[in-house]
Order: structure tokens, then sequence, then C-alpha cells
């Protein structure tokens, strides 16, 4: 064999033969195609790769679709990618984008309520003045519900004899449907509030659209059952407005539940594919996200660090709606496996159906700039604004709300504003301004903002300040219904909607108007009670006075004709009532003034109160009017006193010193009918300082007669809200006054002063041990000092050692809350409890006051006091009109030693200063027609 690796040739000789041509050729050809092959192998071998992978793809596109992993149709199928269930798991959420129902709830006569208590029987509901919640009025008419839904709404309803029916005579009385609240924190920031059951807010970023509150709701908040009893039905529980963006939101029906379940409480609990599942978001932009963050040095600090951060956040969930929607497409048009599953991300997973229109988004916005930067961004990124949320700014800009492509519902305060600078622009006719406007409006709680039990008294309010009635009722029954997608099936009184019903002691828009029965899907909520019939109402005083005569304005010598009531002296005196005015003193009030102005009739002017009452001016305690403009913003405001434990008499601060007069929350209590304020300093400290009296309308504290008493009462509280350093228990706070008072009983000084009685001794403290102690401290301490309490919400478990001790009570607020520990036995008021605080101590004899309980909402100071006059739960526990008229003025000029109980006639000051009402205070729709005072003699608030 040669050495070149061939196979041998013979060579010639023995054996051997010629060599043959054709051979040779051919080993050539060999050679050659061994060189070549030597040469290209690399491109040979990747031609040959390719080759084989388009071989396998073109085999397996013509192939069913089967898992990577054998199966019965292939065993042997072998594929790449993701697993065919991840397929079909992604298949069908395209399909559920593809198919998902939009705006499919309608109302259905024949309607089932998937709610529904099987034990419960059906309910004849006979002679009621139905108000339907839509607007309409029906007389004397009869409800039929049965298996959680209004069957039937008609005159005279006759049922077969053998049907187990429950029959409920209502009387005469207004049946409506039950209050829906679309803006509560029930639940997440429950009664009583403590560190351990607060879950308002995800303050640990600025964007938590991943948060749910059903799975922090509370199904044993104490306010659930307190709330239904004000008839509220339904509530949208919101996660709190310190993000940007806050979280998913569930709506709930304030029924309990045998299986404590708050699933089971869920409006849309158990319903069919038939019906569309809502779900809903809340957001918030202004102040309180920029604050929150701002205090922690981090974004949003500003309007401008909220814009962006929500921008960005909407720009990553559209994206990943884009890659959905590509997946989507591509799956439908092909059967192959995909290298990866649908798109998912659990953080965006509700922004992204957001931007799909399967969630109702609710916006905390106040300011106008900030609803107009809100609506750019649902155009921007196409998604659709349900309800815009407090919006206290919205009157003024209905032409922004209209750029939206939907009609935006305003879901607002009747009348709470003030508290921050974004709150500042409010005003009472606001609801009324939108309606005309065209813009849905719905009233609103923020509970525990404010307490939801008496979401019928921000209706009420409203139509005092020109919202239709019926409007007013539909802005808390069927408006905030529809806004919450659930219009089909609550806020109406209609056949075919859920059964939740309330019966009405009285028309539902009046002063202290109260349920006498809850119904939620049919099943009554509290108990049984004797329905009287409705008693045909007096003639309302109250008269349309559109304007009182220009001439009138100034005034200092006039005369009234036909007043009503009078209420200036130690009784009221029933009209028709003449009441003369010479030289801006009262010179007669009496049925016969003839003989009084007789000299000057003929020179004054004179109106026709037309049965309107004449009142003393109203006395504000327990504000911080005119310490304080904007409670939120410390450059308007005194400041604070720090807690100290000094023992100084000299280290007192007096409220004089800091008072700034004018300023719009003392002109909005003016126009309430507030001529006196009395304040005393803001503070942290167990020694608040020494109060000022003061008129109202003073424009300086120079003025003449601004100042009613400079060091009008020393002012001291004690409780959990005053823990701090210095002292850090209740009873360090009490063994501090113990201190004071025993070392300086003989000092000239303001503790000895109020310890010996010489000035009143003020004491903020609510819980009822704590006034227990004091009343114990004032017997072995200061047995002589004239202490009243400021707040006592559990002071009515001691009325009859209140009345005892000589002990005043100003109730702060007149409506209590059970929000704290230390007021956890506050009496809510009917249909739970039989009365307030107010008539048990009014009842034991305790003399009483009612204190402002918020700055901005001191113009319904008066409303807050004869309330409990229109709601005395039995005559032995019966609050007067005069009664709760001295709640508000003479009682507390008493305790604050302004004027004298044995005082039979009124002080010069006092007659120079009274307010004419078109009709009685307990008529909502009475307001000031004028005030009088002497310097100005008559002033219109308005």
């Amino acid at each position: 064999m040669s050495g070149n690796g061939y196979s041998s040739i013979p060579e010639s000789g023995e054996g051997s033969t010629h060599h043959d041509p054709l051979i040779i050729k051919d080993l050539s050809r060999a050679k050659k195609f061994e060189l070549y092959v030597r040469r290209h192998f690399y491109h040979i071998l990747a031609l040959a790769t390719i080759a084989i992978i388009l071989i396998t793809l073109a085999v397996y596109s013509v192939l069913p679709d089967s898992s990577i992993f054998p199966s019965e149709e292939y065993p042997h199928t072998i594929k790449s990618g993701v697993s065919e269930f991840t397929m079909d798991e992604g298949r069908a959420k395209c399909d559920a984008i593809k198919t998902r129902p939009r705006n499919k709830n309608l109302p259905n006569k024949k309607r089932a309520n998937p709610r529904a208590e099987p034990k419960q029987i059906p309910i004849l509901i006979k002679n009621a003045v139905v108000w339907d919640g839509q607007g309409e009025v029906l007389n004397n008419v009869d409800i039929y519900i049965k298996n959680g839904v209004i069957s039937k709404v008609e005159k005279d309803i006759q049922l077969n004899d053998s049907e187990n029916v429950k029959v409920i005579d209502a009387a005469g009385h207004v049946v409506g449907p039950g209050l829906v609240d679309m803006h509560s924190h029930m639940g997440v920031d429950s009664w009583p509030e403590f560190d351990g059951t607060q879950d308002t807010n995800e303050m640990t970023q600025p964007l938590t659209p991943f948060v749910r509150t059903i799975d922090a709701f509370n199904p044993s908040d104490n306010a659930i059952r307190i709330v239904a009893s004000g008839g509220v039905t339904t509530v949208l529980v919101l996660p709190g407005s310190g993000n940007i963006v806050g979280g998913e939101a569930f709506s709930f029906k304030l029924r309990p539940v045998e299986t404590l379940s708050n699933e089971d409480m869920l409006v849309q609990a158990h319903i069919d594919e038939e019906e569309t599942k809502w779900r809903w978001m809340k957001m918030a932009c202004g102040e309180n996200p920029k604050r929150v963050y701002g205090n922690q040095r981090k974004m949003p600090s500003t309007r401008l660090g909220e814009a962006y951060l929500l921008r960005s956040e909407l720009s990553k969930a559209q994206e990943l709606k884009r890659e959905q929607d590509d997946w989507c497409e591509a799956s439908q048009h092909s059967h192959s496996r995909f290298d990866s599953a649908f798109p998912q991300d659990l953080s965006l997973e509700s922004l992204v159906s957001l931007l799909r229109g399967e969630v109702l988004l609710n916006i905390h916005c106040y300011e106008t700039h900030d609803i107009e930067a809100m609506v750019r961004h649902s155009l921007e990124f196409n998604f659709t604004i349900s309800a815009f949320h407090h919006a206290l700014d919205a009157y003024r800009v209905p032409a922004i709300l209209r750029r939206a492509h939907n009609n935006i519902t305003v879901a607002t305060f009747a009348d709470h504003w003030g508290y921050k600078k974004e709150a500042f622009q409010g005003i009472p006719e606001a609801p009324k301004i939108l309606y005309e406007a065209g813009i849905p409006v719905a009233l609103k709680s923020d509970h525990p903002v404010l307490n939801s039990q008496h979401l019928i008294f921000e209706a009420a309010k409203t139509t005092h300040y020109g919202l239709p009635p019926q409007e007013a009722f539909k802005a808390v029954t069927s408006t905030p219904a529809n806004a919450i997608g659930l219009g089909h099936r609550i806020g109406s009184l209609r056949v075919g909607y859920d059964a939740d019903l309330v019966i009405w002691d009285r028309e539902p828009l009046e002063l202290g108007a109260t349920p006498l029965q809850v119904f939620v899907d049919g099943v009554p909520l509290f108990d049984e009670t004797v329905i009287e019939p409705t008693v045909e109402k007096k003639a309302s005083s109250n008269v349309a006075i559109k304007n009182v005569p220009k001439k009138l304005e100034g005034a200092k010598s006039f005369i009234l004709k036909n007043a009503g009531y009078s209420f200036l002296g130690k009784k009221p005196t029933e009209g028709p009532i003449q009441v003369v005015v010479e030289d801006g003193a009262i010179v007669c009030s009496a049925a016969d003034c003839s003989s009084s102005f007789a000299s000057i009739q003929s020179t004054v002017p004179e109106f026709d109160l037309q049965g309107g009452y004449v009142l003393p001016g109203l006395v504000a305690v327990g504000s911080h009017l005119g310490l304080s403009v904007i409670e939120a913003e410390s450059t308007t405001g005194d400041g604070v006193v720090a807690a100290s434990s000094s023992h100084e008499p000299k280290s007192i601060v007096e409220a004089i010193d800091g008072l700034k007069f004018g300023g719009r929350k003392l002109e909005e209590a003016y126009k309430g009918g507030i001529l006196t304020t009395i304040t005393a300093p803001m503070s942290d400290n167990v020694v608040i300082g020494v109060s000022a009296a003061f008129r109202t309308s003073a424009e300086s504290v120079l003025q003449e007669g601004a100042l009613i008493s400079p060091a009008t009462a020393l002012h001291v509280q004690i409780g959990d809200s005053v823990k701090s350093s210095q002292f850090p228990t209740v009873s360090s706070q009490i063994s501090f006054l113990r201190q004071i008072f025993s070392e300086n009983l003989k000092l000239d000084n303001r503790y000895g002063q109020a310890a010996r009685g010489e000035i009143p001794l003020i004491v903020s403290v609510n819980n009822k041990d704590e006034i227990a102690t004091l009343i114990r401290l004032k017997e072995s301490t200061f047995p002589d000092a004239r202490l009243a309490i400021l707040g006592g919400i559990e002071a009515y478990l001691l009325a009859a050692q209140l009345a005892k001790a000589n002990i005043a009570v100003i109730l702060n607020p007149g409506l209590c809350t059970p929000a704290n520990f230390d007021s956890i036995h506050c009496l809510t008021g009917a249909p739970l409890t039989n009365g307030t605080a107010a008539h048990v101590l009014n009842y034991h004899g305790v003399k009483l006051g009612v204190a402002v309980a918020d700055d901005g909402l001191a113009r319904n100071l008066a409303w807050d006091s004869v309330w409990f006059a229109a709601t005395s739960p039995s005559q032995d526990m019966e609050i007067s009109e005069f009664d709760a008229i001295k709640f508000v003025t003479t009682n507390l000029q008493e305790i604050f030693g302004l004027k004298t109980e044995n005082d039979v006639t009124q002080t010069s000051e006092e007659k120079e200063e009274f307010v004419v009402w078109s009709g009685s205070p307990l008529d909502v729709q009475s307001r000031i027609l004028f005030i009088h005072t002497k310097n100005s003699g008559i002033h219109y608030p308005v």
C-alpha cells in the first residue's frame, strides 16, 4: 500500500493488468470532493442543521396542538414552549376580555335577589307614602316584598289568604329606598379606632392599585349597626386618600350575616353571569399624597410629582394591556405553542382593568386645577372617571367636567368645608349650582369624617341652600347607586329592586328624621315598634320672605310686627308680637306695643315678619374661631401650646393675645346667628389657658364693644388625647391638676381664681371614669370651683352625681359617636338608644350647653341644638324648643359667668343684639332674615 492513505492499485507484472483510464479518472474526482469537504466543512454543517429545523417545523405545523409531553392522542409528541394548560388559560382570559359585558345592568322587574334570606317571610307594608328615590312621590300605597325583592308597589294589594305574610302598617309615614353612601371607610377604620384596626391607607408607597379593602374590611365594626340605624343600607368602602392610587374598593350591604363573612356582605355576592360585576378603584390628588410623602422626603412632594407618577404607572399598565392584546390577537390566529404565557402583572392588574372599562374610578379631588389634571389624564390614557369625591371646587368648573367622555358624578359634602386650603373655597350652594349645570350630585359622608348615621341630614341641609327636595333625596339614593353601577338594584323603591327600605318617623328631609325600621334584602334590622299614625303637621311659620326691604339696612329704630315667637326673655312669648326698637335698644316686645311706638311710628320703617322668630344671638364655645382660619395651615393660626409640666401661673396662655378678627370662618359663624364667641387657646398641654369672649362681627380688638370678657374661664384637659412625654398617663394629669389647684388655692392667680370659683373652670374630658374622678377631686380639693365639663360624651352615666355637684356639661359634639375608647358608651339615639346624652342630662337637671364641634360648621349651631327638641324620645324626657335654644344662648352665658341664672331682665348688651329668623330653627328651610346690633343697626348676613 502506498503511503498516501488510498487503496493500492496492482502494479504491472505477474498477475497484473493494464491501468483502466476510467478508474484513474474517478479517483481524481473523489480526491477533489474530499478536498472540497475539508475546506467547507462548517458551512455544510450549518446548512444541514438549518434543513433539519425547517423539516421539523414543517411537520409540526400540520399536526394538531398537543402538549409538549406525551398525550393520549399523541403519546410520543414532545414540544417546546408553555404548556397546553397555560395556553388554554391564556386564551380563556382573552375570551373573557372580548366577551365581558358592558353596562348590562338594567332594571328588571322579574329579577331575583341572590342575597335573599331563605328564612325571611314576605312582608306587606300598607298605607305608605312612597318616595321612590327617582323623584316620584306616591301617596297611600302598599309595598309587597318577597325573596329579598320589591314585588309590588300599588294601592290596596290583595294577597292569597293562605300565604304567610307579615303585615306592617306604615300609618301614613314615608317609606323610601335605603340610603347609599358612596364614600365610606367603615370596616377599615373601625369604631372604636385602635392602632390595631387602622387599615385605611397603605402609605408605604404612593401607588398601591393592588391593595383591596375587602382584605381588611371588619364585619364586626360597631359602626355598621349604628350607620344602618340612620337608614343607610349600602356603602362603598374606599381606601383612604393618602396615596395617588389607593387601591380597590368594595360595596357592602349593612346587614349582618350568620357566616360573619365580609364576602357575603357584598352587594354583588352570588350574582349570576348575566349581571355585570363591577369593580371600583380609589385615586387621590392634591394635598394629601404630596403631604404624606413630602414629609417623608419622598416623591411626590408636589402636584407635579403626583402627575408624573400617575402617568408613569398608567403608561406601564397601558403597555401591559397592549402586550395582552397582542398575545390574544396572535393566539386567535395560531394553534401553535408560544414561548411565553399570557402577560400578567398583579401590581398592574387593576389599572389594566381600569383601562379596559371594567373599573369604576372614584377620585378624591378638590380644586379646579386638580380636577382638570385628572380629566386630562383620563383623556390621555382613555379611561373613565365615575365620580370626583369631595370636589368642593367642582361647582366652579362644570365646563371642565364636560370635557370627559361621560357625565361625571360629583360626590360631595353638603356644607363641610374650610379644614384645609383646598377645602376653603367650598360653599353650601355648590350642590344646587351643580344640579342646575346638569352635573349629577351625590352626597356622602367620608365616614368617619362625618358620621354616616346622619347622611340624610346632609341631604336636608342642601335644601336649605336651594337644591330641590326630591333632588336632595336622589343625592343619597339613586344618584350614588347609579354612580357605582348598581342603580338597577339599589337606591330606588320600585318593582324588581332589592328590598332595601326605610320607614321614616317623619319626612326624611325634616330636621331629626329617624328611621322607625330599616330593611335590607327584605330583612328587618331593628326591633319592632308600634308605628303611630302620622300627625298632621302644624302649619310652618316659616315664610318665603325673599328679601328684607333695603330701607331697613342699618336702621337703629324700627318696628317689627307679627313675630311668631320671641325668645328674648326668661321664657318664650308666643305671637303675634310687636317689637319696637329705638336707637338700637328694644323698648317693647309684647302683643301690643302701640303706646311705645306711637311717637315714632310715622318716622321709622316697619316690617311684617309673618310669623318669624326673634332669638338672642347664639354663643359659640369649644371652637378655635378667632385663633385659626385654616386648621391645616399653621400660618393662618395662633399656634398650638406644647405640653409642659410647668407649675408657674405666669406660663398660662391667654387667648386674648392671639385673636385674629375677620376671616371667612368668623363671617360664616356670624351668618349662622352666632354673635358671641368664647375661644380658648389651642393647646396640647393639660393646662390649655384662659379663654376670651368676643363679638364675632368685630373688626379689631380695639373696636368698642369687641371684647365681652378678656379672661372668661380657665380651661384644662385630661384623657388619652393629652398624653405626652410630660404627662404619659391620665393619672399623672389628674395629679398635676390636684397639685396646681391645691398650691394656689389662696393665691391671686388664675389657678387660685378658678379653684375659688371666681372664674369658671372648664375641663375637656369624655370618659365616665375620668369624669367621676373630677367629681371626687372637686369635692376634696376645690369645692367652690364653678366646674363645667366640655365634651362629656359619657357624662350621662353620671347625670345624677353631676347635678348634685352642680357641674354643668357642654356637649362637644352634641351628637356623639363611639369613635374612641374613651367614648365607647356614646348614646347614638333612636332606633338604637332611648334618646341621647342631652336628653338624659337634661332629664336629671344638669345645666346643659352645646358646643361647636367643627369651626366650619359653626353656622349650623342652631340646628345642632334644636335637634334634641326634634328628637325627644318621650314626654318625660322631652326637650322643648326653648330649652334647646337656651343650650346655645343663656345656659352658656351662665356657665361662663357672662350672665347669672337669677337675671330677670337682659343686660343692655343683650337688648342691643338679636337675630330675626323667617321661622323656627326646627324647620330646615327657616333662614336668618337679619341681625341687629346697637352699633350697626340692622345688618343682612348674606
